[in-house]
């Protein structure tokens, strides 16, 4: 009996001392590198601001943060990757909304669960694009051109990213509250080369990429699709100054996979909020034509929610599948 439960104090010890470890490494985190996955190529879309970020968190969390690009397959292999990795807050994932406001829709099936596989943390900033005409293009004005395309039905030529991409379903939005019928023209990356070359006569581009040939004089920007005029083009109006009501962001976000601890997820939303307040980092984001946002886990979730249910019924109003 003596030694039964001499087995059982030892058992006992055991367990605790391996819970020790565990335990440690979730209140010292982070104790080891993280990992940002961003689901786009390097020098693409939101890899520059996650490779500022990753420096950023590195000093702030004094462990070394790299950055992984997993491109493919409308973003869900990167975005699956994480799904995928232990939730113990080193590996993150730096993306867009789209994997999970849209390809749900687009796609029959996902190698993830959008909802139940990741945490949001938040929210880093959001950017309207500038509806922008070759220079050619008689119109100088949003109301030129709807009159344009409607004495010329389905002969103007759009520009996407490609099906179901934000340019797309911005275009569909457009057409629907302009009364006109275009011409779309998918592209599998970005299309203003042919836009600015008279291939294709409107492109619907992001600040980042839209902003040199506007200033140039290569093309030019007829309406930007925020909700308030930006900062880099005031005198360009917004698309809700004539068709109120009318929105369209690209957002940026982090998310950690499903069961990643509170207090990790909260340390994370602590720093990232941090780094979007520095005025080098505000700068960043405004020179590149975003706003800074920055919501908790929960606002970012409910935001999540209410644009997969828009973005939902608009593809499916509109029959848009990718398989």
């Amino acid at each position: 009996m003596k030694y039964l439960r001499l087995l059982s104090t030892l058992f006992a010890a055991c367990i605790g001392m391996a819970a020790v470890p565990a335990h440690a490494q979730k209140d010292n985190w982070p104790s080891k590198p993280i990992k940002i996955v961003t689901p786009t190529p390097a020098g693409v879309g939101s890899d520059a601001f996650s490779r500022m970020y990753a420096d950023k968190l590195s000093k702030a969390l004094k462990v070394p943060v790299v950055v992984e690009n997993r491109p493919g397959a409308l973003s869900t292999l990167g975005v699956d990757a994480v799904a995928k990795a232990a939730p113990d807050g080193y590996t993150i994932l730096f993306s867009t909304g789209n994997p999970f406001t849209m390809a749900p829709f687009l796609l029959s099936r996902l190698p993830y669960n959008p909802e139940k596989d990741f945490i949001p943390v938040t929210q880093i900033f959001r950017g309207g694009s500038f509806l922008v005409v070759n220079k050619d293009v008689p119109a100088k004005s949003l109301r030129e051109l709807v009159i344009m395309a409607k004495s010329q039905p389905g002969k103007v030529t759009f520009a996407s990213y490609g099906p179901g991409t934000t340019s797309h379903l911005g275009f569909e939005l457009f057409q629907d509250a302009a009364g006109v019928e275009m011409l779309h023209i998918p592209y599998k990356q970005g299309a203003m080369v042919d836009v600015i070359g008279g291939q294709v006569m409107v492109g619907w581009e992001p600040p980042v990429s839209a902003l040199p040939h506007i200033k140039s004089g290569k093309v030019r920007a007829l309406a930007y699709t925020g909700n308030k005029r930006s900062t880099v083009l005031p005198d360009v109006p917004t698309l809700n100054e004539v068709y109120p009501g009318f929105e369209v962001f690209t957002w940026v976000g982090v998310w950690v996979p499903a069961n990643t601890p509170p207090a990790i997820v909260q340390k994370l939303y602590s720093a990232l909020s941090a780094i979007t307040k520095t005025p080098e980092m505000q700068r960043y984001i405004d020179e590149a034509g975003n706003e800074p946002t920055g919501p908790t886990p929960t606002e970012t979730a409910a935001a999540i929610k209410r644009e997969a249910q828009f973005m939902g019924k608009l593809i499916k109003a509109k029959n848009i599948k990718l398989d």
